[in-house]
């Protein structure tokens, strides 16, 4: 198995943030800082269960991991 990559960023016409795991959405939030929390704490049952995960944040101008 791979490493699960949950990405948060904007999408959609009122440019929502998301959490991304693939081609899948996770989730939609009105803020950035939900999304993060949430895919942080996704990241984290993942490694619970045995499997690799990280957490990036993506915007126009650059993308950085941050878990």
């Amino acid at each position: 198995m791979g490493i699960m990559e949950f990405e948060v960023c904007r999408r959609g016409r009122d440019a929502r943030w998301v959490v991304r795991i693939g081609a899948s959405v996770y989730g939609a939030y009105l803020d950035k800082e939900q999304a993060l929390l949430d895919a942080v704490d996704a990241a984290r049952d993942a490694l619970q269960s045995g499997r690799d995960a990280q957490v990036w944040i993506r915007e126009r101008a650059s993308s950085a991991r941050i878990f």
